[in-house]
């Protein structure tokens, strides 16, 4: 899974990351690189649920957070 750098620092800016998650993703910002499969299925979870808090404006609708967060989401899957 390859990930843009501006995707990868607005994941380190935005979510609360394990310590060795935010070593890879420092170094995938730095040098390039992947995600393996597990690496990416943590990040979707973390993004799922920092969608559930900021992702939402008062009308229930997707705010700027939550259209990128959404589409990492999307991004990270798999399957």
């Amino acid at each position: 899974m390859i990930l843009s750098r501006e995707e990868v620092l607005y994941l380190l800016m935005i979510l609360k990351l394990t310590p060795d998650l935010r070593l890879v993703l420092e170094a995938i910002s730095a040098e390039g690189g992947e995600l393996n499969e597990d690496q990416a299925d943590e990040l979707r979870d973390l993004c799922n649920e920092k969608l559930d808090i900021c992702g939402y404006d008062e009308n229930y609708k997707l705010n700027e957070n939550g259209k990128k967060l959404e589409a990492l989401v999307d991004k990270l899957f798999i399957g």
